[in-house]
């Protein structure tokens, strides 16, 4: 179910969650939750605001 997301910041995975996407990066000890979205948004233009 998740998915590699490196066509936005490497590194990153996404997961499912009805109608949202929950974004994070895998650590040493779990995960770090990066963002939580609308699957609706445009994904590329949010995550260019932090590249």
């Amino acid at each position: 179910m998740r998915k590699s997301r490196d066509e936005l910041v490497v590194g990153l995975r996404s997961f499912p969650v009805e109608d949202y996407l929950i974004f994070y990066f895998p650590v040493e000890n779990g995960i770090e939750i990066a963002r939580v979205l609308s699957g609706y948004r445009d994904l590329e233009a949010m995550f260019d605001e932090v590249t």
